[in-house]
């Protein structure tokens, strides 16, 4: 079953308009309504006194038009009354200053005042519409992860009771924190505070700490979310649109997904240019992050119809989009929105009903997305896939990486989506895993800039090519330990032997010196210029846009590749045989046309298949039926070459020995 849908929004507009558009909802052959986020107070407008009604009027509307409802347990943001009623559940600043809840997402999600009144509404709303014919999934609240967190005091006490938990003493605290330098020894768990005043941020493994904590606290309020579905509505799926991967706030999904969501969620949002390559890759890419190992199909709570100020992508590439997402295992799209907001911060994001009330053409573009849908029920959709190559990510790096970039002067999320980029050139699944608890069995696994390498993680990757995995590592990685302290053994830490290598002293190919102008107030940046180092790897020559590099000092490993035009001539690519398997080291951070070129050379040897030959920007699975699902997600007319002759199921032409779909076309190939 494939579903399509929008998101709407009843309590903004007048009970009359509900009827209209359903119906208009029913007629685009929509079977799938996402309900409820953003309203709590329109459930509970004064403490205890709920007001279903309306919303029960509104369920029956939606069963009667045969469309099916995911609703979202409203708990975020909290009303005005409860924030009245408790202030110190209002987020406080990193000044410490309490902050007004003028927004969305203004509430201390750890404080227990509001747990205990969200818990209590999120346990009436699910036993009120559990049994409803219309239900068929609850939403654990709406964008868990972003917002900020709150600094009050109130946080720094479940901070000191957190770390009690984790570190027993404090005398195992001041280790962990290195509290001697600086002379910021702890002598008690009451001496510690939020490592954070102003703009400025305190030692590093004290924050890494910090950013743990909250992320805690957010996995904790899920969680009893999803226990509250458990156990009063068990027959009912969960699913989220959290937004784990949020730069300023976030937590780790990973570390605690499989107990929390039957039924991985996200909010897809490509951007409105589909010529924006990152934005397009980051969205695939944290798709298959929200799936993890758990081979459950992706719903796309959210699916962008406009921006912030924009309309619409180009025509037709709402459509690509949708089949994009086809492509990495969506069940489901639910347009942002049904109609476009009058009010509120949102009032200017393009919905596929316009300000006036009047369907635009995105509608009728998601009609023809719903009613393709329908013919793709028997062709193998949604994609159930079994990886052979996973990608790990860390949130922890995310964090440690952020907040160092004196070093770390390659973003993280950008290392990652190199990687993730070289593999969708192969037109690959992979999954996204987290090395501490690596599930299933890969041949190739790849660990781009994870600077923090703990324990576990070490031991998965020593595990993984003991028993014949082949790992590739990219520079950045391994550089601390899990508190955040430089590793004192030879890097890569903890796995200086499995890749066979030293890597110990780097260059700079970009200075970045501060200076002060003619009038010594303001600073710029002096910008000096290496020549960028090329590497030879085989017969090919190629020259990364770095600003970094790390010297390799080879061991037992053998150098598969070396920079060319560098002092050092030291290896850009080590190979260690260890075990079973084989451990690979860039010198470089994650480059997907580097890793494309190395990851073409390994593919063979490790029996894995690249998938359909396609022209750059054109993406393609195929499906378990043989046939060929394609993707054009560029602005120009495209061909690609086909085994046989074949039919197309969407466009129904015949093809002898090629396809040519124009721009941000898609076609469903049959042979």
């Amino acid at each position: 079953m494939l579903y399509a849908g929008a998101n709407y929004h009843p309590h903004d507009w007048p009970k009359e308009r509900w009827a209209q558009d359903i119906e208009w909802m029913r007629t685009a052959s929509f079977n799938v309504v996402r309900l409820g986020h953003l309203c709590w107070d329109s459930f509970e407008p004064s403490e205890g006194n709920f007001t279903f009604e309306w919303f029960d009027e509104v369920m029956d509307l939606f069963h009667e038009a045969g469309i099916q409802v995911v609703l979202d347990i409203a708990t975020r943001p909290a009303p005005t009354w409860l924030h009245k009623k408790y202030p110190a559940i209002d987020r406080t600043d990193t000044n410490g200053i309490r902050m007004e809840a003028q927004t969305r997402y203004m509430e201390d999600i750890g404080h227990p005042a509001f747990q205990e009144y969200a818990y209590k509404f999120a346990e009436t709303l699910v036993c009120k519409y559990r049994n409803h014919p219309a239900l068929y999934a609850f939403g654990l609240c709406n964008e868990l992860g972003s917002g900020a967190p709150s600094y009050s005091r109130e946080a720094r006490d479940r901070f000191e009771a957190w770390l009690k938990d984790k570190y027993g003493t404090v005398d195992q605290l001041n280790r962990a924190w290195t509290t001697q330098r600086w002379s910021r020894k702890l002598s008690s768990f009451h001496d510690v505070v939020l490592p954070v005043s102003g703009q400025i941020q305190g030692a590093p493994e004290r924050v890494l700490d910090m950013w743990r904590f909250y992320s805690d606290e957010v996995l904790a309020y899920m969680q009893g979310l999803s226990r509250i579905v458990r156990q009063f509505a068990p027959e009912a799926r969960e699913s989220t649109n959290h937004w784990s991967e949020n730069p300023g706030y976030g937590f780790d999904y990973l570390k605690q997904y499989e107990e929390i969501v039957d039924l991985p969620g996200i909010g897809f949002y490509p951007g409105t240019n589909p010529e924006d390559r990152r934005a397009l890759t980051a969205a695939c890419f944290f798709m298959d992050h929200r799936i993890g190992e758990l081979d459950q199909p992706i719903w796309c709570l959210e699916f962008q119809t406009g921006d912030f100020g924009g309309y619409a992508s180009p025509r037709l590439a709402m459509r690509m989009y949708a089949y994009l997402s086809l492509v990495h295992r969506a069940q489901a799209v639910c347009a942002w929105t049904w109609r476009t907001m009058l009010g509120g911060e949102e009032q200017y994001v393009f919905g596929l009903v316009d300000h006036d009330g009047t369907p635009g053409w995105k509608y009728e573009e998601f009609k023809q997305i719903a009613e393709e849908f329908k013919l793709l029920q028997e062709r193998g959709l949604p994609r159930q896939t079994s990886p052979q190559i996973a990608i790990a990510y860390s949130y922890e790096s995310l964090k440690v990486m952020d907040g160092n970039r004196s070093y770390y002067k390659t973003d993280y999320t950008r290392q990652v989506l190199e990687a993730y980029e070289a593999i969708e050139r192969a037109n690959l699944d992979c999954n996204i895993v987290n090395l501490r608890s690596l599930r299933k069995d890969y041949k190739l696994l790849i660990v781009p800039g994870h600077a923090v390498m703990d324990a576990a993680s070490a031991a998965a990757i020593r595990t993984f090519v003991e028993a014949g995995g082949t790992a590739v590592m990219t520079a950045y990685s391994a550089k601390v330990n899990e508190h955040n302290r430089v590793f004192d053994t030879p890097m890569p830490g903890g796995l200086s032997d499995v890749f066979g290598i030293r890597s110990g002293a780097f260059m700079r190919t970009r200075s970045h010196t501060p200076a002060e102008n003619a009038g010594g107030l303001e600073k710029t940046e002096l910008h000096l210029e290496r020549e960028k180092p090329a590497i030879l790897l085989g017969e090919q020559e190629y020259q990364p846009e770095i600003s970094y590099y790390e010297i390799l000092e080879a061991r037992t490993a053998e150098t598969v590749a070396s920079f060319t035009n560098t002092l050092e001539k030291s290896p850009a690519v080590t190979r260690n045989r260890y075990g079973k398997g084989e451990a690979i080291y860039v010198a470089i951070p994650a480059d997907a046309d580097f890793l494309s070129l190395l990851l073409d050379r390994l593919y063979p040897a490790l029996g894995i298949q690249k998938g359909p030959v396609t022209p750059s920007g054109v993406v393609a699975r195929s499906l378990e039926d043989g046939s060929l699902l394609c993707v054009n997600t560029t602005g120009i007319e495209q061909t690609i070459q086909l085994e046989r002759e074949a039919s197309g199921l969407l466009s129904g032409s015949r093809f002898a020995d090629s396809l040519t779909l124009g721009a941000y076309e898609v076609e469903l190939v049959t042979y």
